[in-house]
């Protein structure tokens, strides 16, 4: 995936977002493969942006205890990852049981993977479950494109 194409999607879903007409009160992104979407989206829909951590570490899904944000968690939230699948419930559920002023929780996302009947509530397109994506921001791809332009 490129560069463009990467902000086609996200501007795409931004546009899905804001044709709902629902409000929210902030986005909270998943950081590190959500970063920059929930950077864009933030831009977009002009809202404070708070960041999760969230990764899979020999087998087990880890979320951090801690939403770094400069704004109040609270309201309307609308929790943001470039691909998400039914981790995100976790992270959903973890924000919940954290914060309390914290009135709904919304999904959204480029990608999904559908296990377990998951559909976030926001998102472009579908892949299977085994499909691997590469994101322009990524290690693999930054390094790649790194050599390219050192040559």
């Amino acid at each position: 995936m490129s560069w463009n194409e990467f902000e086609s999607l996200a501007l795409n879903l931004a546009k899905d977002i804001d044709f709902s007409n629902k409000k929210y009160d902030l986005i909270i992104t998943v950081g590190r493969g959500g970063l920059l979407l929930g950077r864009i989206l933030a831009s977009l829909l002009k809202l404070p942006l708070g960041v999760i951590f969230a990764k899979t570490i020999n087998d087990t899904y880890k979320i951090s205890d801690n939403i770094s944000c400069l704004s109040e968690i609270k309201g309307n939230v609308l929790l943001v990852d470039d691909l998400m699948d039914n981790n995100a419930l976790l992270i959903q559920k973890k924000i919940k049981s954290k914060y309390s002023k914290v009135q709904t929780i919304t999904l959204a996302s480029i990608f999904y993977k559908n296990s377990n009947n998951f559909k976030p509530d926001y998102s472009l397109n579908k892949i299977k479950h085994e499909m691997t994506l590469i994101f322009p921001y990524q290690e693999m791809a930054l390094q790649k494109n790194y050599k390219l332009f050192m040559e």
